[in-house]
């Protein structure tokens, strides 16, 4: 007998918050299990993909039809993505269902359970598993059973699909269940239908990933994996949406992009799933419309994106890493670089270790013109900077605010005139501070930006990123109230924070599924000042603008009907070389994978 192995076992690595999950889901399925009514719910047992097919009861599948529309009723004649027997394209990360029929003559009184197998461009048959969309919890595999929408698991099927003239008895349709519940054919000769509810996704555990064209052929097995006859099984072809980069976004109030090399190709850092958090460079050449991870091969060791936060200087992007332990610094080249093009320059080079772990992990980074860097990242009750000299070596950290009760949290720093850094971070206490730290490395004395943030650990990012307006020489903060709404105040080069000004009177979310920011993002262009942000209950997103950092104007939606969770942003140039406000929003993954989307706002006067 030859074995299937279940994709997990063909594409996982052993996780500790992973297999946690998994015994998590098994204990909430088990009670089902136990019933005989399920089986495998959440995993797929291997089975015998090589063998011929079951003909003891002549059973053959006779005919399919994939339907677009996930939500429809099960037995709805409507929300097609083709004709009966049509091989359609099919989005990558998103749901769609697989209906088949299947014909056969007399068989035994005993149960049957049925179950799906998949082959990706004619390589070997793969048990299909369990694993729910967006949040699969405890395994992200290439193609998955989904949770159903618009039926029950179990639910009855009538006769929709005309291939077979047999008397119809009804199948069913499959909920998140790698098998399907019990059923006899008991007549003659017979007909029945199946629908499963199915996701194909860009990424997948080990950043194994799907591409356009990709084929991915479908049939239905026995229990045992013994394949049903086929005159033809669905082969369905894998479309790749403009703009969807799929994955999983960073836990980070930081900025990390995209970032855009000389040559116009767009980067932008990100997990592959949220059951495997590993480090990602993916990168577009086309203006955002198609992305594609680099250097794959030799991404870093250390996963566990969180506190996070990356500097452009030259054709290299750094980055500042914090995980519960350590603080690392790595570093990859772009394609603008002469002699090593896209390919990891710095995997994981330790950077610090705290005294103990910060209660929220948090990173700010900044480049300065000769190449140094300032990093900023939590302790166990306060903040530290450290800087990297050009020639790669870190000095001492620096804790900020030691003599002082304060616990201090969420850094933001932006690079001015001179090389000074300007940085602000958040307090316990509700407040909002500002430092500069100069070109020798000594810090300014803090002035108190805002008293009124949030207090709980939720807000320490309340503070969005920092930006500097050449034209005046000042540094605009914008941070979120505790009422939920934002509001700016300008730090003059005399470094004297002016007046607050409203930013929208619309509540902007905050940590949404432990994103660790405000759910805002900021930059300015030609001395205007840009605003997006995701407005609270209905997840829209919104851009403002101030043309002076003085007045704001109304906001206006700029990505409508989802549930935005995440953002940021950065000026880029699009491929026709006109200044845009890009960024790479999560439109709703709720701490899952597969909705990370790119989108830009032309940055021109209104």
């Amino acid at each position: 007998m030859t074995r299937v192995p279940t994709e997990r076992e063909a594409t996982m690595p052993t996780m500790l918050r992973r297999e946690r999950w998994r015994a998590a889901r098994l204990a909430a399925v088990g009670l089902a299990a136990c019933t005989g009514l399920f089986a495998g719910a959440g995993l797929s047992e291997p089975g015998d993909a090589g063998a011929e097919p079951n003909k003891a009861d002549r059973v053959h599948a006779s005919a399919f039809r994939v339907r677009a529309e996930v939500a429809a009723g099960l037995n709805a004649d409507g929300g097609w993505a083709g004709a009966t027997n049509e091989a359609v394209s099919i989005d990558v990360d998103h749901p769609f269902r697989l209906r088949f029929e299947l014909e056969g003559a007399a068989q035994a009184d005993e149960p049957r359970r049925f179950r799906l197998q998949y082959r990706r461009n004619h390589g070997d048959w793969l048990n299909v598993p369990a694993a729910d969309f967006p949040l699969p919890e405890g395994q992200t595999p290439r193609v998955s059973v989904v949770a159903a929408e618009g039926y029950d698991h179990g639910d009855a099927t009538t006769d929709l699909l005309a291939e077979s003239t047999a008397p119809f008895t009804a199948g069913a349709g499959i909920d998140l269940n790698a098998l399907s519940p019990v059923w006899s054919g008991r007549s003659e000769r017979w007909q029945s239908e199946w629908e499963w509810p199915l996701v194909i996704r860009r990424f997948a555990d080990g950043a194994v990933t799907n591409e356009a064209g990709d084929r991915f052929e479908f049939r239905m097995a026995d229990a045992a994996g013994h394949p049903l006859a086929a005159g033809r099984n669905p082969e369905l072809t894998l479309a790749v949406p403009d703009g969807l980069l799929g994955g999983t976004f960073v836990e980070t109030p930081g900025r990390i992009g995209p970032r855009q090399a000389a040559n116009g190709d767009l980067y932008f850092l990100m997990e592959p799933a949220e059951t495997d958090n590993m480090l990602m460079v993916v990168k577009s050449t086309d203006g955002g419309a198609t992305w594609a991870e680099i250097d794959g091969a030799h991404r870093p060791a250390t996963g566990d994106l969180e506190g996070f936060a990356a500097a452009l200087h030259g054709d290299t992007i750094h980055m500042l890493h914090q995980t519960s332990e350590h603080v690392w610094h790595h570093a990859f080249r772009t394609s603008a670089h002469p002699a090593y093009p896209d390919t990891w320059q710095v995997r994981d080079e330790r950077v610090a270790t705290p005294a103990a772990e910060p209660p929220v992990q948090v990173a700010t980074l900044v480049a300065r013109s000769d190449g140094s860097l300032v990093g900023v990242y939590g302790g166990p009750q306060k903040i530290h900077y450290q800087i990297r000299e050009p020639d790669g070596h870190w000095g001492e950290a620096v804790k900020i605010d030691a003599d002082r009760p304060d616990s201090l949290s969420g850094p933001q720093a932006v690079l001015g005139a001179d090389d000074a850094v300007h940085l602000a971070y958040t307090a316990g206490n509700g407040s909002a501070w500002y430092r500069r730290i100069n070109p020798d490395g000594r810090l300014t004395p803090r002035l108190r930006l805002a008293d009124d943030l949030g207090t709980g650990e939720t807000d320490v990012g309340s503070v969005l990123p920092l930006v500097y307006l050449p034209n005046t020489g000042s540094v605009l903060a914008v941070y979120r109230r505790s009422d939920g709404r934002l509001w700016s105040r300008r730090i003059g080069p005399d470094g004297e924070p002016g007046d607050a000004v409203r930013v929208s009177e619309r509540p902007v979310v905050q940590n949404a599924v432990d994103s660790d920011q405000t759910g805002a993002d900021v930059i300015a262009h030609e001395g205007t000042v840009h605003v997006l942000f995701i407005e609270q209950g209905s997840g829209r997103v919104l851009h403002a603008q101030s043309p002076d950092a003085r007045q704001w104007q109304p906001a206006s939606v700029v990505i409508d009907n989802v549930n935005a969770q995440w953002l940021r942003g950065a000026v880029l140039s699009n491929t026709s070389g006109q200044p845009v406000y890009g960024f790479v929003f999560d439109a709703g993954s709720n701490g899952g994978s597969g909705m990370n989307r790119y989108a830009e706002v032309p940055l021109t006067p209104r």
